[in-house]
């Protein structure tokens, strides 16, 4: 399979992207040596808020154990004075933790890996809690970002790719960026996808491990 590279790169502002060769590949996340890490360095801060499917839907294919080592990487991945958040959501929402600078990744990674699958999926609540913490905590130097990991199969709140792309858009104007991660083989590619368009964000697909 091809690689998902997420790494910092020293030309990008926002400084966590991806690099997908393909529409599916596993993900693998990269870091550069000290020396090529030295400019990466010097990017602009990151308020992050992670939100998390927890879903029924996200029992099946190991999908959320998976999405889980993908949030862990991305703890390790940020610079330690970046601010983090981690939302997760079935058809209800929870604040698992916030307003977390990076530095704390140790201490958050229990709350992370214990966190298990519920019932029925309100997409739409968990980004809405997320960009509430952003709006929430402001930190004028930072560039506000949300990171979306699902398999989009929404049955909670709003449902249709139409009414969840308006919800982004807003989102957009009030200067967050939403990166969407769809997890699993089934996932719905037309609101993950949609998710990051309408976000100004990048898409990847995150395959469950087996």
């Amino acid at each position: 399979m091809t690689s998902v590279n997420i790494r910092c790169i020293p030309d990008n502002h926002y400084a966590i992207i991806g690099v997908v060769n393909n529409k599916r590949a596993r993900i693998e996340i990269e870091t550069k040596s000290n020396e090529q890490n030295a400019e990466a360095s010097k990017r602009t801060p990151i308020n992050l808020v992670l939100v998390l499917d927890r879903s029924g839907s996200m029992a099946s294919n190991n999908k959320l154990e998976f999405a889980k080592t993908a949030v862990i990487s991305v703890l390790n991945l940020l610079h330690d004075d970046d601010v983090v958040h981690l939302v997760t959501y079935d058809d209800n929402v929870w604040n698992v933790f916030e307003n977390a600078r990076a530095s704390a990744r140790h201490a958050l990674y229990s709350a992370v890996k214990g966190i298990k699958t519920g019932g029925q999926t309100n997409l739409s609540g968990g980004m809405e809690m997320g960009a509430n913490l952003l709006e929430k905590y402001i930190y004028p130097e930072y560039s506000k970002r949300m990171f979306v990991l699902s398999d989009g199969l929404a049955n909670v709140g709003l449902k249709t790719k139409e009414e969840i792309m308006s919800v982004i858009t807003t989102y957009r104007e009030k200067g967050i960026i939403t990166d969407s991660f769809g997890v699993g083989e089934d996932f719905d590619e037309a609101i993950m996808k949609g998710i990051a368009e309408a976000g100004c964000g990048q898409f990847f697909f995150l395959e469950s491990a087996e």
